[in-house]
């Protein structure tokens, strides 16, 4: 499995996009459907949904065998969680609140084993329940993403900092929480909400990290979010169309505009 991550970090690093869904049903079906839609990623919400690990490892089975990446929102920058989620097979994980430089340290110490972090070893389902222990080790530390969420005006005063921490591969945005702590809460278009998202995208795109908006990214903008380094970028999710669909649908069997 290590190997499709593999292949979207150096598609990332040489400048390519990849194109992501949100997965927040804790639903196998679901995983399934989303797993073998060809998404190149799938940002699995383990935040903001009701997942249990048990619920979170058996939709990630719904991965194998397909090239779609699935990525992880894990609750908290929790080291125990974290390695958790790992040990079930993701292939990466999106931190959210990360506000301190000692934070992101802390965050992607937890994603790599030692020597150069801290994560505890004992890769379960992610190493083949134990039949590709080696190659997994081997490529583990490499292929995991580590993907720090600015949510804090704040953090984005000493991004520059932050994102000089090594190991972090992609960089994440929650505009919603970051305008709340503006005293905006989702008035994301305000121009002191705009100007800390501004300077978490430049420092960004100064480094070569792409970065990753943890909302949907509106189908006539994303070329315009492509342009400042949003590119990895999430176009769909399961709760939106299930919603969206419905209500279409209703709207439509009684000659109604949604």
């Amino acid at each position: 499995m290590s190997d499709r991550a593999l292949a979207l970090k150096k598609r990332l690093r040489e400048g390519g996009t990849a194109v992501g869904a949100f997965l927040s049903m804790a639903d196998p079906s679901v995983a399934e459907i989303l797993a073998n839609a060809g998404y190149d990623w799938v940002w699995i919400d383990n935040e903001h949904s009701p997942w249990s690990l048990r619920d979170l490892q058996t939709s990630l089975m719904a991965f194998n065998r397909t090239q779609t990446v699935p990525i992880v929102r894990a609750p908290w920058n929790d080291q125990v969680r974290i390695k958790q989620i790992l040990d079930a097979g993701a292939e990466g994980i999106v931190s959210p609140m990360v506000k301190t430089v000692a934070e992101a340290k802390a965050f992607v110490s937890a994603c790599r084993y030692p020597p150069v972090g801290t994560r505890g070893f004992g890769p379960r389902r992610a190493s083949g329940y134990g039949r590709n222990i080696d190659k997994y080790m081997e490529q583990a530390n490499d292929a995991i993403f580590c993907i720090p969420q600015i949510e804090d005006w704040r953090t984005a005063e000493i991004i520059e900092e932050m994102l000089d921490v090594p190991g972090i591969d992609v960089v994440a945005i929650g505009p919603n929480d970051l305008s709340g702590t503006h005293g905006l809460l989702r008035q994301v278009s305000h121009p002191k909400v705009k100007g800390s998202i501004d300077s978490v995208l430049a420092a960004a795109k100064k480094r070569g990290i792409a970065t990753c908006m943890g909302v949907i990214t509106p189908a006539d903008q994303a070329n315009e979010y492509t342009e400042r380094g949003v590119r990895m970028q999430i176009v769909a999710g399961d709760v939106a169309l299930l919603v969206g669909g419905y209500d279409k649908a209703l709207a439509t069997a009684r000659g109604k505009s949604v």
